[in-house]
């Protein structure tokens, strides 16, 4: 695994290979750029500029691809790779491959004839901006481009109309498409000829899309052709913007992004002296963006948005280890501003800004994130003026009740749900059925609210308030009584997932005996929840049925329920999603409670948790069965997070 992620001519050609393999830029505001190796879209998110009308949010395509060809001795030789529909392959530049590398973003190399063609695309960070830049080697050539564009919400497919604008506004150096009314306006500017050309490309198919049960199917159009005659050290630039200001000089983008990316390195506490390190914080810094004056973390890439149970699981390996404490601290201030009932929201929904409270968890671990904050950065001031006042309303809003029925039971235990409404992190969904409801007191809300205690008894001392201090004391020592009490499974020799399980029926209630990896959360809290034996015993049931070398299954495969793999429709998928599918980012709570348990660090397969969809990335899922295929999305902000904190960090659980 190297830093300069490099992938030789055979892979490249190999269409297969080429097609599987993904690469990401972002640009710190929500916006992205991604694709294959092989340059066609494979998925409706594949996108060379997908922008963020509303940062981080509000994601819409304006162009999806760019056509390109050179024309050397008279001969012309296509770069792109298309996907037609019957299992048409048109052109198939993919064969002229030569190599592919992320350094430090991603950059294409062709062999066309006697001269080689190199393409670099990146995002210059915090502009609304792809940029993109062609040179030959060994010669001369002239360069055709021509975009293909939509003008679409990013989770939508697009079709060939009437009501759409196709012509150009073109001016020296720069042509303005506005395909429809609503979408931005979108500039390109470049220091080519720019010939207005509109037509339509029709019947493309996106077989990831058909693979995950959607329609795969959609039409583009593209405004005309650029054209630049390229010899020497002579460039093609062009730049793909929202922005009306003209933008700066490619090589002057180019250098400070370089540099960016490079100084990042720099803020980690000790000297990165492997390549996988260096992958793992270029990616890291992927998921960070702006949220107004705030920061947020997007869960992960293509689809996903920001959500907060993931950035406050994400925010110690995204930005504490990294020595990016002010990012940190903007998340938890742009959290701290929603808390409502004792709650911070869960997600921000793409299609508008009512924040949404549907989770038992994120919440905890908002207070877990902000004693991690205190613990890196010695950061007092901000301990008592934000993070005390959000962590005291949230201890008090669950002490008295908020939300789909989440409340502390009389047993200092924390309960849980409401009739239709998934509030832990397996939390998929279909139509009306929650798959995996998970109704009662789940063992890991347990652990996570007992390490929100003990944040909110330090600030509480800090703030000189120490009745307070005292009754998250005495909260406390009540839970683990309790807990000890009644979780522990005599029959499988480990924790129970869920105990006083509500029956929607009857309202009975029963403990839920099912094998998930949610008991690693009590097996790693510090003081202990367990005796060393019962601790052993769990954590040889967990590694049996359900370590994988890249992650924990979420059920135990002699369950009848388990699912191997991920795959199908959406109603397969989801009910796969949490009933045996894998998930690389519990590797980080898994190694708390190995050095919890056994006091020693584990062994993490990191080629193997690199290796998935997402070049220099962490894909969210891999299926349960072996070979342990990735799935779901090709970057995914926790598993990498997880992963760059057991690195960095020489004692788990920190």
């Amino acid at each position: 695994m190297t830093a300069a992620l490099t992938l030789d001519g055979d892979t490249c050609r190999d269409l297969g290979r080429a097609l599987a393999r993904e690469w990401l830029e972002t640009n710190g505001l929500g916006s992205f750029a991604c694709g294959t190796v092989a340059c066609a879209n494979t998925r409706r998110y594949h996108a060379i500029v997908c922008v963020a009308t509303r940062p981080p949010v509000g994601r819409m395509v304006l162009v999806d691809n760019l056509e390109a060809a050179v024309i050397v001795d008279g001969q012309r030789y296509e770069l792109s790779t298309n996907l037609y529909r019957p299992d048409v392959v048109y052109p198939r530049g993919y064969t002229l491959l030569e190599g592919f590398r992320l350094d430090p973003w991603p950059i294409w190399t062709w062999r066309a004839g006697p001269v080689t063609v190199e393409r670099e695309l990146f995002m210059p960070h915090g502009k609304q901006s792809t940029v993109v830049r062609w040179r030959i080697g060994n010669g001369s050539a002239e360069l055709l481009v021509r975009p293909l564009c939509s003008g679409r919400n990013y989770h939508a497919t697009h079709y060939e109309n009437t009501a759409i604008a196709m012509g150009a506004e073109v001016a020296a150096g720069v042509f303005t498409i506005a395909p429809y009314a609503g979408v931005p306006l979108m500039h390109a500017h470049h220091n080519g000829e720019f010939a207005a050309s509109p037509e339509w490309f029709r019947r493309f198919t996106l077989p990831v899309e058909k693979e995950r049960g959607l329609n795969g199917d959609q039409d583009l159009w593209s405004p005309g052709e650029l054209r630049w005659w390229l010899e020497g050290r002579a460039t093609a630039d062009l730049v793909l913007t929202t922005e009306s200001e003209r933008p700066e000089d490619v090589k002057v983008l180019a250098d400070r992004e370089r540099m960016r990316r490079a100084s990042l390195l720099a803020l980690l506490p000790t000297p990165v002296t492997d390549d996988t390190t260096r992958l793992l914080v270029r990616a890291a810094d992927q998921f960070l963006v702006a949220r107004g004056d705030g920061s947020t973390v997007i869960a992960g890439y293509p689809w996903f948005t920001d959500w907060g149970r993931d950035t406050f699981i994400a925010l110690p390996g995204l930005t504490l280890v990294t020595g990016r404490h002010a990012i940190a601290r903007a998340q938890l201030r742009a959290f701290a501003r929603h808390v409502s009932e004792g709650m911070i929201p869960n997600r921000f929904p793409d299609d508008g800004e009512a924040p949404e409270y549907n989770t038992v968890d994120a919440s905890l671990w908002f207070a877990i994130a902000a004693g991690q904050y205190l613990d890196a950065s010695g950061d007092e001031e901000f301990a008592l003026d934000e993070s005390w006042p959000a962590v005291r309303a949230i201890v008090e809003g669950y002490r008295a009740g908020t939300r789909y029925g989440i409340r502390v039971d009389d047993d200092g235990l924390v309960t849980a749900g409401a009739e239709g409404v998934q509030l832990t992190w397996m939390d998929a969904k279909i139509g009306d059925w929650v798959v995996t409801p998970r109704r009662g007191k789940p063992v890991e809300i347990q652990a996570l609210w007992l390490r929100a205690l003990a944040v909110a008894g330090r600030l509480a001392t800090l703030a000189g308030d120490a009745d307070f201090a005292e009754g998250t004391r005495a909260w406390s020592e009540l839970a683990r009584a309790s807990f000890a009490a009644r979780f522990w499974n005599e029959e499988r020799d480990c924790l129970f997932d869920v105990i006083d399980v509500v029956n929607p029926i009857d309202n009975t209630l029963s403990d839920d005996g099912s094998l998930r990896p949610n008991q690693l959360y009590a097996l790693a809290i510090d003081p202990p929840l367990l005796d060393e034996e019962r601790a052993t015993h769990a954590l040889a049931a967990v590694e049996e049925k359900l370590l994988t070398r890249v992650g924990l299954r979420t059920l135990a495969p002699d369950d009848s329920r388990y699912l191997g793999k991920c795959t199908g429709g959406q109603h397969e998928r989801d009910a796969a999603y949490h009933n045996g599918t894998v998930w690389p980012h519990l590797i980080g709570v898994y190694a708390d409670a190995v050095w919890q348990v056994r006091r020693r660090p584990i062994a993490v397969d990191l080629p193997a948790l690199l290796g998935g969809a997402g070049l220099g990335q962490v894909s969210e899922i891999f299926d349960g069965d072996e070979p342990h295929a990735s799935r779901g999305c090709f970057a995914q902000a926790w598993a990498v997070a997880e992963l760059l904190r057991l690195k960095v960090r020489a004692t788990p659980g920190e």
